[in-house]
């Protein structure tokens, strides 16, 4: 058996994070709701890894690594609002594509791991589409 395949739904998947009042982003450091999403592993073998832990990896806000920048796209874009992923712990993962989230156990076959992702204001927002790219990998200990 494999250590484990991610399931093609997990893979190139959209996070809705929903529309959002920028009276509630109104000053540095005010968060939006965190909204789930999974990482799905199918074929795990525990004889093989016990552990799985995600690693993300995205253009970030300047200075600011657990951030990832908003695509800038023509007018209508956000201003002031970036986005961070959390893991099942609800810490905030550095989007270097090496800091890896908190392990998670694994059982034999399906594994879901979940994340959570959020709008955070970098100062006062200003209201648009707010759209980010991330990858992941998936490290089996």
């Amino acid at each position: 058996m494999p250590l484990g395949a991610i399931d093609s739904e997990s893979m190139n998947q959209t996070v809705e994070l929903g529309q959002v009042r920028s009276s509630r982003l109104a000053k540095a450091g005010d968060l939006s709701s965190a909204v789930g999403f999974n990482i799905k592993l199918n074929d795990c073998d525990t004889n093989v890894s016990s552990n799985a832990a995600v690693a993300f990896l995205g253009t970030t806000v300047t200075s600011n690594d657990d951030t990832l920048a908003l695509q800038s796209s023509a007018a209508g874009s956000a201003q002031n609002v970036g986005i961070q992923i959390l893991d099942r712990t609800g810490e905030v993962l550095i989007l270097d594509g090496a800091t890896f989230s908190a392990k998670t156990d694994l059982i034999d076959g399906t594994n879901i791991l979940p994340f959570q992702a959020r709008y955070i204001a970098l100062g006062q927002s200003v209201a648009g589409t707010a759209n980010a790219d991330a990858t992941f990998k998936v490290q089996y200990l």
